[in-house]
């Protein structure tokens, strides 16, 4: 029951984290969605649908390319994903969705997440918050990169920041659900990480190092610092689903599986 009852709070950690950024959303028990209009999948989402709702889910997503959610060890998962690929949805990936608890995590070791200058580690790099547009402008130039066109990365800009903390595009920082964050070496963004917090639930998200860079613990400190954000604003647990690449960094730093989720998509 303990197993259980972490893996449903993990999925109300992963919808809250993806429904606080959706301009446009819904949640019910048959349909749960997220969509920022901007051109990129991960920003719209589809985060649970039951068969019967495959196609309003569809209509929520029209005009943007998105990613749907469906969840292999829930009951009607097989009835589900029959209803998604008769509706033209494809397979895309598999990710384990991962948790860790904040409650008396010891953070004296990770990244400070408000510096006013970021201090550089023995290999020159060092970790920023973006807190103007020009740095959300980076961030998302760097994450967006094998993903989007350079002519989308405005609107993908135009769709993060309110949620970015940026008030306006002049660069006032407000309350922010989204927290990202860069690794510099010199003016070059080598690195990139997100986290995202509502309340009691937070989330990693966007942690990506440039392939020069990797096996260097950029990655780790990336996720160390969102981390930090989190505990220090108070959510009581942190999730994040893994690519094959990242998760054994994220088991090392102390991330558990508790289930797995699959992403379809349009093709």
């Amino acid at each position: 029951m303990q197993d259980e009852a972490m893996t449903i709070a993990a999925r109300h950690h992963f919808l809250e984290t993806h429904l606080v950024r959706g301009v446009r959303r819904g949640e019910s028990p048959t349909l749960a969605w997220a969509r920022t209009g901007a051109p990129h999948p991960e920003l719209n989402r589809v985060l649970w649908v039951t068969p019967g709702e495959i196609d309003r889910s569809l209509e929520r997503m029209h005009g943007v390319p998105a990613l749907w959610a469906l969840w292999p060890e829930t009951e009607g998962y097989a009835e589900t994903e029959a209803a998604a690929r008769d509706a033209g949805l494809s397979f895309i990936e598999e990710e384990p969705l991962m948790v860790l608890p904040l409650t008396g995590v010891n953070a004296a070791e990770s990244f400070a997440p408000e510096p006013a200058t970021g201090e550089a580690g023995d290999d020159g790099v060092r970790l920023e918050v973006c807190r103007t547009e020009a740095e959300l402008i980076e961030w998302a130039a760097f994450w967006a990169a094998e993903d989007a066109q350079p002519d989308d990365v405005p609107r993908i800009v135009a769709a993060l920041a309110p949620f970015a903390g940026l008030t306006s595009l002049a660069g006032a920082v407000g309350d922010r659900a989204v927290t990202h964050l860069v690794a510099r070496s010199g003016d070059a963004v080598i690195g990139c990480a997100a986290a995202v917090v509502v309340g009691a639930s937070a989330a990693v998200e966007h942690v990506i190092v440039d392939a020069e860079w990797r096996s260097r613990g950029i990655g780790s400190r990336l996720t160390r610092a969102a981390i930090d954000v989190a505990s220090q604003a108070g959510a009581d647990a942190c999730v994040l689903t893994a690519s094959p690449d990242g998760e054994g960094l994220y088991r090392r730093l102390g991330f558990t599986e508790v289930c797995r989720v699959r992403s379809y998509g349009l093709a």
